[in-house]
């Protein structure tokens, strides 16, 4: 890849550019002339690592919003929550626009979430005084996603019904 290829690669995909040019920062080798090869690749690599990271705390908080929506008892809120998942799914697009190869990852990074968030959720709702022992049963088991990850988390129309 010349340059004007890796500057297209910045242009269409943030992250796949920063894993490609750690790469090339790597296969430089040892320098005489003082550069720090491996930590400047650590450090361009990190810059995908935090849009990764990223993109799976949106997931998380989408996914937060669906359960609340879908289970909660109390649902005065409810407008609410809408308004911020909302926001949370634009946000989550643009990362994804900027980086469209983390789209392609989109169902593990998705996976790498849904267990721990659906368990704090639980958590919450029995720590808040609410029985969680509906939601509990309908979400087991708790490493399997209970919304569909294209159909409904990543759907910017989509809400689930109260319980």
């Amino acid at each position: 890849m010349d340059g004007m290829a890796a500057t297209d690669l910045y242009e269409r995909d943030f992250y796949a550019w920063t894993q490609d040019q750690a790469a090339r920062v790597r296969a430089l080798g040892a320098r005489k002339d003082g550069l720090d090869v491996e930590n400047v690749a650590e450090e361009i690599e990190s810059l995908g690592k935090s849009q990764r990271s990223a993109v799976r705390s949106l997931l998380a908080n989408i996914i937060e919003h669906l359960l609340k929506l879908r289970f909660h008892p109390d649902q005065q809120p409810r407008r609410h929550w809408q308004v911020e998942l909302r926001a949370f799914r634009r946000k989550l697009e643009r990362e994804l626009k900027d980086s469209p190869s983390l789209r392609a990852h989109r169902h593990a990074l998705a996976e790498q979430v849904w267990k721990d968030t659906a368990l704090s959720f639980l958590e919450r709702l029995e720590a808040d005084g609410f029985d969680a022992a509906a939601a509990r049963v309908a979400l087991r088991p708790l490493d399997q996603p209970y919304f569909d990850l294209d159909a409904e988390v990543l759907n910017e129309d989509w809400f689930p019904p109260a319980p």
